[in-house]
C-alpha cells in the first residue's frame, strides 16, 4: 500500500506502545481518544538504506507521555524490539508499512546471515526478520519465552510472510545461493513445557525462497531414530 509522504499517517490501532522488559499484552480493540493519541510520539530514531537502492528502512519505536492522571495509557512492549517497520522510497517519496498485524520484530537482516552475504544481497531481493507473533504459552505477553519465527519481505518492505514452521522457535538459518533455499534449525517444544530451550529437540528445515511452500523437515524420523539408537549404544544411560 502506498501513501504520499506529505500525508504521514499511521493508524492508531497498530500502536503497541512504550517499552520495558516484560512483554506486550494481547488485548483486542481500541478505546483511543484524541487525548491518548496526543500522548504518543512516533520515534523514527534510526534509518538504513538498502543496498544503495534509495529505499530506506525506519524501524519503529513508540514513546508515550503520561496522561493527566500521571499514568501511561498503553500496554508496554520489550526494549529489544520494534512494533513495525516503515519503508520510504526516497526516489519517489512513496512509503509503506511492513505489516498491519501485531508483531514484535527482534532483528532484520539483508546480508543473509553471513559476511559473504554482503555480496549475495545485492543480487537478490529479500530482507529477513526475526519476529515474535504467537503468544505460545497464552500468558497474554509477547516476550522471550515465545517462539521466534523467520519472516521475509522484498526490499521495498512488501510481501511480508513467514518462512519458518509454526510452533517452532528459530535457532539459526542461512541462505543457500546454489539452490535458492533457506536452511534453518529450530527448537521444538518436545518436553511440552511451553518453552524453547536447550532441553528440547532442534529440527532442521528447508524452504525454497521464491516459492509459496511450507517448510519441509530435512532429516527423516527413521534417521533420527537411528541416531538415538547409536547414541544410546555408545553412551550408556547412567544407572539410577
Amino acid at each position: 500500500m502506498k501513501y504520499l509522504i506529505t500525508f504521514f499517517v499511521i493508524p492508531i490501532f497498530l500502536v503497541s506502545c512504550n517499552k520495558n522488559r516484560e512483554g506486550s499484552t494481547f488485548e483486542s480493540g481500541s478505546n483511543a481518544t484524541p487525548s491518548t493519541i496526543e500522548n504518543l510520539n512516533i520515534q523514527t530514531k534510526e534509518f538504513f538504506e538498502i543496498d544503495s537502492t534509495g529505499v530506506l528502512m525506519f524501524p519503529l519505536e513508540m514513546g508515550e507521555n503520561k496522561n493527566e492522571e500521571g499514568n501511561f495509557t498503553y500496554k508496554e512492549m520489550p526494549y529489544n524490539g520494534y512494533w513495525n517497520v516503515l519503508f520510504l522510497n526516497s526516489n519517489t517519496n512513496e512509503y509503506n508499512l511492513l505489516t498491519e498485524s501485531k508483531v514484535l520484530i527482534l532483528d532484520y537482516n539483508y546480508k543473509y546471515g553471513s559476511e559473504e552475504g554482503l555480496n549475495i544481497s545485492k543480487k537478490t531481493n529479500h530482507i529477513f526478520y526475526s519476529v515474535r507473533t504467537l503468544d505460545y504459552n497464552k500468558d497474554k505477553l509477547l516476550n522471550q519465552v515465545d517462539p521466534i519465527y523467520l519472516f521475509v519481505s522484498d526490499k521495498f518492505g512488501k510481501n511480508f510472510r513467514q518462512l519458518s514452521p509454526s510452533n517452532y522457535s528459530v535457532h539459526s538459518w542461512k541462505y543457500i545461493q546454489a539452490n535458492n533455499k533457506i536452511i534453518l534449525t529450530a527448537y521444538k517444544d518436545s518436553n511440552k513445557n511451553n518453552a524453547f530451550d536447550e532441553k528440547d529437540e532442534i529440527a532442521t528445515f528447508e524452504v525454497i525462497l521464491d516459492q509459496n511452500e511450507k517448510p519441509k523437515e530435512v532429516f527423516s524420523s527413521n534417521l533420527k531414530d537411528k541416531l538415538k539408537t547409536l547414541y544410546d549404544k555408545d553412551w550408556k544411560r547412567i544407572k539410577e
